[in-house]
Protein backbone atom coordinates (compact mmCIF):
# COMPACT_ATOMS: atom_id res chain seq x y z
CA UNK A 1 0.00 0.00 0.00
CA UNK A 2 1.52 3.48 -1.27
CA UNK A 3 0.44 6.34 0.96
CA UNK A 4 0.64 9.04 -1.96
CA UNK A 5 -1.62 6.38 -4.34
CA UNK A 6 -4.28 5.96 -1.25
CA UNK A 7 -4.38 9.91 -0.62
CA UNK A 8 -4.75 10.64 -4.60
CA UNK A 9 -7.76 8.01 -4.67
CA UNK A 10 -9.73 9.25 -2.21
CA UNK A 11 -9.54 13.22 -2.90
CA UNK A 12 -10.33 13.10 -6.40
CA UNK A 13 -13.49 10.99 -5.32
CA UNK A 14 -16.54 13.11 -4.11
CA UNK A 15 -17.75 13.41 -0.78
CA UNK A 16 -19.53 16.14 -0.39
CA UNK A 17 -22.36 15.52 1.65
CA UNK A 18 -25.09 13.13 -0.44
CA UNK A 19 -22.23 11.95 -2.41
CA UNK A 20 -20.79 8.58 -1.55
CA UNK A 21 -17.96 8.00 -4.06
CA UNK A 22 -15.47 8.99 -1.02
CA UNK A 23 -17.01 6.41 1.22
CA UNK A 24 -17.16 3.77 -1.57
CA UNK A 25 -13.14 4.21 -1.91
CA UNK A 26 -12.72 4.10 1.59
CA UNK A 27 -14.46 0.70 1.89
CA UNK A 28 -12.69 -1.07 -0.37
CA UNK A 29 -10.04 0.37 1.10
CA UNK A 30 -10.64 -0.53 4.72
CA UNK A 31 -11.56 -4.32 3.27
CA UNK A 32 -7.95 -5.31 2.87
CA UNK A 33 -7.74 -5.37 6.50
CA UNK A 34 -11.14 -6.88 7.96
CA UNK A 35 -14.31 -8.43 6.44
CA UNK A 36 -16.07 -6.74 9.05
CA UNK A 37 -16.75 -3.26 7.18
CA UNK A 38 -20.38 -1.63 6.75
CA UNK A 39 -22.07 1.59 6.57
CA UNK A 40 -24.49 2.98 9.41
CA UNK A 41 -27.55 4.46 8.47
CA UNK A 42 -25.87 7.74 8.08
CA UNK A 43 -23.68 6.73 6.08
CA UNK A 44 -20.39 6.22 8.08
CA UNK A 45 -17.85 3.16 7.03
CA UNK A 46 -17.46 1.51 9.78
CA UNK A 47 -14.76 -1.12 10.62
CA UNK A 48 -13.79 -3.69 13.40
CA UNK A 49 -10.68 -5.71 13.43
CA UNK A 50 -11.28 -8.18 16.90
CA UNK A 51 -7.96 -8.75 18.76
CA UNK A 52 -7.10 -12.57 19.78
CA UNK A 53 -8.00 -11.48 23.38
CA UNK A 54 -12.03 -11.57 23.41
CA UNK A 55 -11.75 -9.29 26.85
CA UNK A 56 -9.95 -6.73 25.08
CA UNK A 57 -10.30 -3.07 25.45
CA UNK A 58 -11.73 -1.41 22.06
CA UNK A 59 -9.88 1.31 20.44
CA UNK A 60 -11.44 3.55 18.33
CA UNK A 61 -9.44 5.20 15.17
CA UNK A 62 -11.69 7.84 13.43
CA UNK A 63 -11.11 10.54 11.10
CA UNK A 64 -14.21 12.15 8.69
CA UNK A 65 -14.19 11.45 5.32
CA UNK A 66 -16.58 14.12 4.16
CA UNK A 67 -15.66 17.59 2.20
CA UNK A 68 -17.00 21.10 1.79
CA UNK A 69 -18.58 21.85 -1.17
CA UNK A 70 -22.05 22.96 -2.68
CA UNK A 71 -25.85 22.29 -3.51
CA UNK A 72 -27.65 23.86 -6.93
CA UNK A 73 -30.74 25.84 -5.18
CA UNK A 74 -31.69 27.71 -8.34
CA UNK A 75 -31.29 27.70 -12.29
CA UNK A 76 -31.19 31.55 -13.80
CA UNK A 77 -33.14 32.02 -17.16
CA UNK A 78 -29.96 32.58 -18.61
CA UNK A 79 -28.50 29.45 -17.34
CA UNK A 80 -26.01 30.27 -14.92
CA UNK A 81 -26.23 28.06 -11.53
CA UNK A 82 -27.00 29.29 -7.96
CA UNK A 83 -25.56 27.38 -5.35
CA UNK A 84 -26.00 26.94 -1.33
CA UNK A 85 -22.63 26.05 0.49
CA UNK A 86 -22.21 22.50 2.15
CA UNK A 87 -19.52 23.59 4.99
CA UNK A 88 -17.47 26.31 5.69
CA UNK A 89 -16.31 27.44 2.19
CA UNK A 90 -14.08 30.18 2.04
CA UNK A 91 -15.55 32.40 -0.60
CA UNK A 92 -11.99 34.72 -1.15
CA UNK A 93 -10.98 31.49 -3.25
CA UNK A 94 -14.47 31.01 -4.92
CA UNK A 95 -13.72 33.57 -7.85
CA UNK A 96 -13.12 31.45 -11.20
CA UNK A 97 -12.86 28.43 -9.15
CA UNK A 98 -13.43 25.26 -11.37
CA UNK A 99 -15.98 23.08 -9.87
CA UNK A 100 -17.77 19.66 -10.82
CA UNK A 101 -21.79 19.32 -11.02
CA UNK A 102 -22.34 15.69 -9.67
CA UNK A 103 -25.39 15.41 -12.45
CA UNK A 104 -25.15 11.92 -14.37
CA UNK A 105 -23.30 12.82 -16.08
CA UNK A 106 -21.11 15.27 -14.52
CA UNK A 107 -20.45 18.31 -15.38
CA UNK A 108 -17.76 20.50 -15.91
CA UNK A 109 -18.57 24.56 -14.95
CA UNK A 110 -16.49 27.33 -13.24
CA UNK A 111 -17.36 30.51 -10.84
CA UNK A 112 -18.26 33.64 -12.62
CA UNK A 113 -15.98 36.55 -12.38
CA UNK A 114 -16.26 40.30 -13.17
CA UNK A 115 -12.96 41.06 -14.65
CA UNK A 116 -11.05 43.85 -12.59
CA UNK A 117 -10.80 46.74 -15.39
CA UNK A 118 -14.78 46.84 -15.11
CA UNK A 119 -14.81 46.07 -11.49
CA UNK A 120 -16.25 48.81 -8.90
CA UNK A 121 -12.96 49.46 -6.99
CA UNK A 122 -15.18 49.16 -3.38
CA UNK A 123 -17.01 46.18 -4.48
CA UNK A 124 -17.59 43.74 -1.78
CA UNK A 125 -16.76 39.87 -1.65
CA UNK A 126 -19.61 37.93 -2.62
CA UNK A 127 -21.08 35.20 -0.66
CA UNK A 128 -21.72 31.77 -2.44
CA UNK A 129 -25.62 32.53 -2.69
CA UNK A 130 -24.51 35.53 -4.99
CA UNK A 131 -22.30 34.36 -7.29
CA UNK A 132 -23.27 32.77 -10.69
CA UNK A 133 -21.66 29.40 -12.32
CA UNK A 134 -21.21 28.66 -15.53
CA UNK A 135 -22.35 25.45 -17.09
CA UNK A 136 -22.22 26.54 -20.55
CA UNK A 137 -25.89 25.75 -21.30
CA UNK A 138 -29.06 27.88 -21.91
CA UNK A 139 -31.60 27.62 -19.04
CA UNK A 140 -33.68 24.91 -20.67
CA UNK A 141 -30.58 22.58 -21.57
CA UNK A 142 -29.38 23.05 -17.65
CA UNK A 143 -32.66 22.44 -16.19
CA UNK A 144 -32.90 19.30 -18.39
CA UNK A 145 -29.82 17.79 -17.09
CA UNK A 146 -29.10 19.27 -13.46
CA UNK A 147 -32.19 18.36 -10.82
CA UNK A 148 -32.17 21.15 -8.31
CA UNK A 149 -29.98 19.37 -4.99
CA UNK A 150 -27.78 18.41 -7.03
CA UNK A 151 -23.99 18.70 -5.25
CA UNK A 152 -21.19 20.06 -6.25
CA UNK A 153 -17.74 19.30 -5.61
CA UNK A 154 -14.50 21.94 -6.51
CA UNK A 155 -13.17 20.10 -10.00
CA UNK A 156 -11.00 17.25 -8.82
CA UNK A 157 -7.22 16.96 -9.56
CA UNK A 158 -3.65 16.21 -7.46
CA UNK A 159 -0.67 17.59 -7.60
CA UNK A 160 2.45 16.85 -6.61
CA UNK A 161 4.82 19.92 -5.35
CA UNK A 162 8.35 20.36 -4.26
CA UNK A 163 9.79 18.70 -0.70
CA UNK A 164 7.28 15.75 -0.47
CA UNK A 165 4.52 17.86 -0.58
CA UNK A 166 0.68 17.68 -2.69
CA UNK A 167 -2.14 19.98 -3.48
CA UNK A 168 -6.02 18.78 -4.03
CA UNK A 169 -9.14 19.79 -2.22
CA UNK A 170 -10.74 17.22 0.17
CA UNK A 171 -7.24 17.16 1.72
CA UNK A 172 -9.51 17.95 4.89
CA UNK A 173 -9.56 15.00 5.97
CA UNK A 174 -8.89 12.49 3.59
CA UNK A 175 -5.59 13.17 4.64
CA UNK A 176 -6.50 11.57 8.00
CA UNK A 177 -8.35 8.52 6.50
CA UNK A 178 -5.15 8.02 4.41
CA UNK A 179 -3.17 8.30 7.86
CA UNK A 180 -5.92 5.50 9.34
CA UNK A 181 -5.32 3.15 6.50
CA UNK A 182 -1.99 3.47 6.42
CA UNK A 183 -1.19 2.66 10.09
CA UNK A 184 -3.60 0.12 9.82
CA UNK A 185 -0.96 -1.22 6.88
CA UNK A 186 1.97 -0.83 8.87
CA UNK A 187 0.48 -3.25 11.95
CA UNK A 188 -1.24 -6.05 9.41
CA UNK A 189 0.36 -8.79 10.52
CA UNK A 190 0.62 -7.70 14.00
CA UNK A 191 -1.12 -9.16 17.23
CA UNK A 192 -2.11 -6.14 18.55
CA UNK A 193 -3.29 -5.77 22.31
CA UNK A 194 -7.23 -3.88 21.15
CA UNK A 195 -10.20 -4.35 19.49
CA UNK A 196 -9.86 -1.89 16.51
CA UNK A 197 -13.28 -0.19 15.47
CA UNK A 198 -12.27 2.46 12.63
CA UNK A 199 -14.77 4.62 11.72
CA UNK A 200 -15.14 7.20 8.70
CA UNK A 201 -17.34 9.94 9.16
CA UNK A 202 -19.87 11.54 6.99
CA UNK A 203 -21.01 15.15 8.03
CA UNK A 204 -18.22 16.50 9.72
CA UNK A 205 -18.73 19.99 8.22
CA UNK A 206 -22.05 20.75 8.83
CA UNK A 207 -21.78 19.74 12.09
CA UNK A 208 -19.75 17.09 13.50
CA UNK A 209 -22.81 14.93 12.81
CA UNK A 210 -21.56 11.35 11.98
CA UNK A 211 -19.40 10.87 14.76
CA UNK A 212 -22.46 11.46 17.16
CA UNK A 213 -23.83 8.34 16.17
CA UNK A 214 -20.92 6.27 15.27
CA UNK A 215 -19.45 6.50 18.84
CA UNK A 216 -22.73 5.90 20.25
CA UNK A 217 -23.41 2.67 18.32
CA UNK A 218 -19.59 1.39 18.54
CA UNK A 219 -18.79 2.20 22.75
CA UNK A 220 -15.21 2.16 22.16
CA UNK A 221 -13.31 2.64 25.27
CA UNK A 222 -11.10 5.18 23.96
CA UNK A 223 -10.53 7.05 20.47
CA UNK A 224 -7.85 8.31 18.30
CA UNK A 225 -9.26 10.99 16.43
CA UNK A 226 -7.61 12.23 12.72
CA UNK A 227 -7.94 15.40 11.52
CA UNK A 228 -5.73 18.18 9.68
CA UNK A 229 -5.17 21.97 11.55
CA UNK A 230 -3.79 24.79 10.41
CA UNK A 231 -0.20 25.11 8.96
CA UNK A 232 1.76 28.66 8.99
CA UNK A 233 1.79 30.39 6.07
CA UNK A 234 3.84 33.93 5.32
CA UNK A 235 0.36 35.87 6.38
CA UNK A 236 -0.40 33.86 9.35
CA UNK A 237 0.63 34.27 12.97
CA UNK A 238 3.02 31.70 14.38
CA UNK A 239 1.08 30.87 17.25
CA UNK A 240 -1.58 30.21 15.76
CA UNK A 241 -0.15 27.81 13.15
CA UNK A 242 1.76 24.61 12.92
CA UNK A 243 4.74 23.58 10.13
CA UNK A 244 4.68 22.59 7.25
CA UNK A 245 6.58 18.69 7.25
CA UNK A 246 7.49 18.83 10.96
CA UNK A 247 5.15 15.90 12.28
CA UNK A 248 1.67 15.60 13.88
CA UNK A 249 0.42 17.94 15.73
CA UNK A 250 -0.73 16.65 19.07
CA UNK A 251 -3.79 18.08 20.49
CA UNK A 252 -3.57 19.46 24.17
CA UNK A 253 -6.95 20.52 25.04
CA UNK A 254 -9.28 20.17 28.57
CA UNK A 255 -11.61 18.30 26.99
CA UNK A 256 -8.59 15.17 25.83
CA UNK A 257 -7.63 12.62 27.84
CA UNK A 258 -4.04 13.88 29.44
CA UNK A 259 -3.03 9.60 30.17
CA UNK A 260 -4.07 9.26 26.29
CA UNK A 261 -2.08 12.24 25.36
CA UNK A 262 0.94 11.80 27.58
CA UNK A 263 1.62 8.50 26.72
CA UNK A 264 1.50 9.61 22.39
CA UNK A 265 4.23 12.43 23.59
CA UNK A 266 6.25 9.60 24.99
CA UNK A 267 5.89 7.23 22.11
CA UNK A 268 6.56 10.16 19.65
CA UNK A 269 9.82 10.61 21.60
CA UNK A 270 10.76 7.18 22.27
CA UNK A 271 10.40 6.14 18.65
CA UNK A 272 12.04 9.33 16.85
CA UNK A 273 8.76 10.14 15.46
CA UNK A 274 8.37 14.29 14.58
CA UNK A 275 5.78 15.55 16.45
CA UNK A 276 4.66 19.51 17.34
CA UNK A 277 2.08 20.61 19.43
CA UNK A 278 -1.68 22.07 18.90
CA UNK A 279 -2.64 24.28 22.54
CA UNK A 280 -6.87 24.95 22.50
CA UNK A 281 -8.23 25.98 25.31
CA UNK A 282 -11.65 24.58 25.14
CA UNK A 283 -13.36 22.52 22.36
CA UNK A 284 -11.37 21.21 19.34
CA UNK A 285 -14.11 21.98 16.36
CA UNK A 286 -13.68 18.16 15.63
CA UNK A 287 -15.21 15.23 15.62
CA UNK A 288 -13.72 14.50 18.87
CA UNK A 289 -15.83 17.24 20.31
CA UNK A 290 -18.47 14.63 20.19
CA UNK A 291 -16.84 11.43 20.52
CA UNK A 292 -15.37 12.57 24.15
CA UNK A 293 -18.78 12.99 25.77
CA UNK A 294 -20.40 10.01 23.65
CA UNK A 295 -22.23 7.32 26.00
CA UNK A 296 -20.58 8.01 30.11
CA UNK A 297 -17.77 9.72 28.47
CA UNK A 298 -14.66 8.22 26.06
CA UNK A 299 -11.24 9.24 26.80
CA UNK A 300 -9.45 10.51 23.48
CA UNK A 301 -6.84 12.26 22.30
CA UNK A 302 -6.52 13.80 19.23
CA UNK A 303 -3.33 14.10 16.37
CA UNK A 304 -3.58 16.34 13.72
CA UNK A 305 -1.70 17.17 10.13
CA UNK A 306 -0.65 20.52 9.27
CA UNK A 307 -2.68 21.85 6.24
CA UNK A 308 -2.54 24.66 4.14
CA UNK A 309 -5.38 27.00 2.72
CA UNK A 310 -8.00 25.14 4.61
CA UNK A 311 -11.32 24.40 2.95
CA UNK A 312 -10.08 25.72 -0.80
CA UNK A 313 -9.95 24.28 -3.58
CA UNK A 314 -6.04 23.93 -3.38
CA UNK A 315 -5.38 22.69 0.06
CA UNK A 316 -1.52 21.27 0.32
CA UNK A 317 -0.23 18.74 2.80
CA UNK A 318 3.14 16.86 3.70
CA UNK A 319 2.88 13.20 2.88
CA UNK A 320 5.97 12.71 5.66
CA UNK A 321 3.45 14.43 8.32
CA UNK A 322 0.43 11.92 6.87
CA UNK A 323 2.78 9.21 7.42
CA UNK A 324 4.39 10.25 10.93
CA UNK A 325 1.04 10.23 11.94
CA UNK A 326 0.22 6.67 10.34
CA UNK A 327 3.73 6.13 12.36
CA UNK A 328 2.53 7.56 15.99
CA UNK A 329 -1.24 5.28 15.37
CA UNK A 330 0.82 2.27 14.66
CA UNK A 331 2.67 2.58 17.82
CA UNK A 332 0.23 3.08 20.06
CA UNK A 333 -1.79 0.14 18.19
CA UNK A 334 1.68 -1.99 19.65
CA UNK A 335 2.57 -0.19 22.85
CA UNK A 336 -0.33 2.31 24.05
CA UNK A 337 -2.51 1.29 26.59
CA UNK A 338 -6.43 2.56 27.13
CA UNK A 339 -6.87 4.47 30.28
CA UNK A 340 -9.18 3.02 32.98
CA UNK A 341 -11.36 5.09 34.90
CA UNK A 342 -13.31 3.33 38.18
Amino acid sequence: MELKSILRELCISAGVNGCTDASNVATTLLSQFTDNVHRDTLGNVIGFIPSANPDAKTLLLEAHIDEIGFVVRYIEDRGFLRLAPCGGVDNRALTASAVTVLAEPHINGVFCSVPPHVAKEDAKLAEVCDRGVDVGMTAEQAKELIQLGTPVMFAPHFEELLNDRVCSKALDNRAGVAAVLYALFLTKEMVLPFHIAVAFCVQEELGLRGSKTAAFDIKPDAALVVDVSFAHTPDAKKQDCGVLGKGVMLGISPILDKTMTDCLRRLSTTNEIPMQFEVMGGTTGTDADNITVSGTGVPTALLSIPLRYMHTPAEVVSLSDVEAVAQLIATFLKEGEVPHYA
